[in-house]
């Protein structure tokens, strides 16, 4: 397929700033204490994904994500905490109600001024911490929420994870250049795929899941189902209703919960499993007597989900349903990297070859618009 003309219009639109990555600087935080990450939607599904991908027992333990406006009883402020306020607009209503609950709270006062990550305009979250000493790590202008993995949005969780944010990033400069240079297996394996979305979305396959074979790999079900919910379900400018059905799953639990639907219910549906290669620490299993699998004694772990995962990939195909499957060498920054900017790509060029844009979320501003009038805040 070529791509060129739709990457062209992508270049060229005021919202195609992700395709620029940089390396800000960031601030060093230390791993033994919370970060207490408030955010919501493009400001927290990145640095969830990357956290859960990347992290070790003292990171879940420290990662604290604050992003619902549902009361939190039990939560208390610990000294030493970093607060990091993420929120591309500055203007976020789930935000400023986790800020004003946590001034509410003892302790407050004594903490480091938060971290900002926002555009550093005169936007409410911008001015705020400029009047209060809060260093602003910027999202820019021309980068949209849900594209902003490629920001401190992403590379500060990973800092602060000690993990390698520079090989995040240069996974994701390598899948842009070969888009540049309309050449290299990452610009083919894109084009292969908006061209199979394209075809399939033809014949009426609006549904699809992500399906990784990783448990670490669940948030990036959840990061890739905003990325293409809010880009691809659009009005096309001649007024048709357009779009895909994103959905999440994760195996092998979604292999007992959700694959009868996928192979016997209507063929409107298709299944993007991803497995990860590599090779994991050895293990032995040591089954006891009378289990049904005594052959479990020479397996490991990996050899199992390897086999779920082909096992349920053959069957979807021998099912009729199409099946997309996609491969990571191993686990890593920069192989992660790559993958996130690769669908970052793969949706925009599908929105612009459906004559949508990509980038905008219109209706979702009017579903706020209705949520402050409600509560008198418009």
């Amino acid at each position: 397929m070529d791509i060129r003309a739709y990457w062209q219009a992508i270049t060229d639109h005021p919202m195609g700033g992700w395709r620029h990555v940089a390396e800000p600087a960031l601030p060093a935080l230390d791993p033994d204490r919370r970060l207490l990450w408030c955010g919501i939607g493009g400001s927290l599904l990145p640095s969830e994904t990357l956290v859960r991908a990347f992290g070790d027992d003292r990171s879940f333990r420290h990662w604290v994500p604050l992003a619902s406006p549902e009361p939190a009883p039990e939560f208390r402020l610990q000294p030493g905490d970093q607060l990091v306020c993420a929120s591309k607009s500055g203007k976020t209503l789930e935000l400023w109600t986790w800020i004003a609950r946590l001034r509410a709270l003892p302790g407050f006062a004594e903490l480091a001024p938060p971290i900002l990550v926002t555009q550093d305009d005169a936007n409410p979250l911008a001015t705020w911490g400029r009047a209060n000493g809060c260093p602003i790590l910027p999202i820019p202008v021309e980068v949209g929420g849900r594209f902003s993995a490629f920001t401190p949005i992403g590379t500060l969780p990973l800092a602060w994870m000690g993990r390698d944010a520079a090989a995040f990033l240069r996974g994701g400069r390598e899948v842009i250049a070969e888009l540049e240079a309309d050449a290299g297996p990452w610009r083919d394996r894109i084009a292969a795929t908006v061209a199979l979305l394209l075809d399939a979305h033809e014949r009426g396959v609006s549904e699809w899941v992500l399906f990784p074979y990783a448990m670490r790999l669940d948030s990036l079900s959840a990061w890739w189902v905003q990325l293409i919910a809010e880009s691809l379900g659009k009005v096309a400018r001649d007024g048709t209703r357009k779009g895909f059905t994103p959905i999440r799953a994760v195996g092998p639990v979604d292999q007992h919960s959700q694959l009868q639907r996928w192979m016997a219910g209507p063929r409107n549906l298709g299944v993007i499993l991803m497995t990860v290669d590599g090779s994991p620490a050895p293990e032995r299993l040591d089954p006891p007597p009378g289990s049904p699998y005594p052959g479990l004694a020479g397996l490991q772990g990996a050899d199992i989900l390897r086999a779920q995962a082909l096992g349920s990939a053959e069957a979807l195909e021998a099912a009729g349903v199409p099946v997309l499957r996609w491969s990571m060498p191993r686990l890593d920054e920069q192989g992660l990297g790559a993958f996130m900017m690769a669908w970052q790509a793969i949706v925009g060029l599908l929105g612009v070859a459906m004559d949508l844009d990509p980038f905008d979320q219109p209706e979702v501003e009017d579903g706020k618009k209705r949520t402050f009038k409600r509560l008198g805040l418009a």
